[in-house]
């Protein structure tokens, strides 16, 4: 595509689609990796880092209710999770 043409908004490409097929495609094969890992490796990937930074958390702040803070602070997290 020329530069023209990418300036131009009546000019569609299908490059978004690409990117979106190759990012689709690499999420499918993080899946498929993290399901053939030994569990404590896939634990050290996907669960560890976040808990131990609520855990971190926890230590700092001291809450009256820890075990409710930790689980706020997974439940406010979950979508940080690699």
């Amino acid at each position: 595509m020329s530069a023209k043409e990418e300036l131009d908004p009546n000019v569609t490409s299908n490059k978004s689609d690409k990117n979106a097929d190759n990012k689709s495609e690499i999420t499918n094969n993080n899946k498929e990796n993290l399901n053939n890992l030994p569990i404590r490796a896939y634990l050290d990937k996907t669960v560890v880092p976040l808990v131990l930074q609520g855990m971190a958390e926890v230590a700092k702040e001291r809450p009256e209710n820890p075990v409710k803070y930790l689980a706020d602070f997974l439940m406010n997290h979950a979508n940080d999770a690699k």
